[in-house]
């Protein structure tokens, strides 16, 4: 009998920890965004929007926006807008948008943005 309750002890043991595994395991978020329009004449509005990222197996912590043209970056989950501007030259930007989940994984998803002067 003492063999057969460390049997299931052991059995329960190693059922416990399987399930414990399937929290370790965080499936990284995907980062996606739209850019319109991706190009136009200085000074160029874009519309941002990151609502096609997701996260598989939790939540969205959080959203980095870096514009590639030496503003501040944003934090912003919704849609929004940002201004472009050149001087004399045409200037193509590079926007990253970084996010974060719940169990801090992180993912990047890159665009890039072309502004003609006048």
């Amino acid at each position: 009998m003492r063999n057969r309750v460390v049997l299931l002890s052991g059995v329960s043991l190693a059922l416990l920890a399987l399930a414990s595994c399937v929290y370790l395991f965080n499936v990284s978020p995907v980062a996606s965004f739209t850019v319109t329009p991706p190009s136009g004449v200085t000074p160029l509005i874009v519309g941002l929007d990151p609502s096609a990222s997701h996260d598989p197996d939790g939540t969205i912590a959080s959203y980095l926006w870096d514009f590639g043209d030496s503003q501040t970056p944003s934090a912003s989950a919704v849609p929004f807008t940002h201004t472009f501007t050149v001087q004399s030259d045409s200037e193509t930007f590079t926007i990253v948008l970084t996010v974060t989940d719940n169990q801090g994984a992180t993912d990047t998803a890159v665009q890039h943005v072309t502004v003609d002067p006048l």
